[in-house]
């Protein structure tokens, strides 16, 4: 692809993502989109298909900014509970950012007519996660690290015990955590996590 093409289609991306956010999905118009981009529907139509499309392109990008945070070092010099600890407070912190806050809002908008969408962005998202926490855990409990009988379900709990009241808080309008609020919160969290699955003496 080149790259004036590539630098069209991001723009697109960046100024639907704004319209979307702003003023939700099915509110915007593909006009809106083409008065702030310039071109034409039919190149928008050739480049993402139409705006379903475009909402795609949205969520995976959203869901690769969210994805950053679940990179893991097996081989760190860092302890167990250091590591998650701070994968807490980064995982809270991009979980209550406005983007993921808005993306989450639209998806839940658009759920009940389009169960396509809400499976993608679940296989891009969450799902994906999941298994990258899982593989990390597995590898933590093969190095005799922590104690577990399901990486799956342990990868869940733990997500969800990071969530706590947070983001359902977020995206009901109450203000987003502050920062010392975020990392207080990853620490005692991971802290109830371990004592649940410390290595046998």
């Amino acid at each position: 692809m080149r790259p004036s093409t590539l630098k069209k289609q991001q723009k697109i991306i960046d100024v639907a993502t704004k319209l979307f956010f702003e003023q939700g999905y099915s509110e915007t118009s593909l006009d809106q989109i083409i008065d702030l981009c310039g071109g034409s529907k039919q190149t928008l139509y050739s480049y993402f298909g139409c705006k379903r499309g475009i909402l795609i392109q949205v969520i995976t990008r959203c869901t690769e900014e969210i994805g950053n945070v679940f990179q893991f070092d097996t081989d760190s010099d860092s302890s167990l509970s250091e590591q998650l600890t701070q994968f807490g407070y980064e995982y809270l912190k991009a979980l209550c950012s406005q983007p993921i806050i808005d993306m989450y809002r639209i998806i839940v908008a658009e759920a009940r007519r389009d169960r396509e969408l809400v499976d993608i962005f679940l296989s891009r998202g969450p799902h994906c996660f999941y298994d990258r926490l899982s593989e990390f855990l597995q590898s933590q409990a093969q190095q005799g690290k922590i104690v577990i009988e399901d990486p799956a379900l342990t990868s869940s709990q733990l997500m969800g015990l990071l969530r706590g009241n947070h983001f359902q808080d977020v995206v009901l309008g109450i203000d987003i955590p502050s920062d010392e609020e975020m990392r207080q919160y990853s620490v005692q969290a991971v802290r109830c996590f371990l004592r649940g699955h410390e290595t046998k003496v």
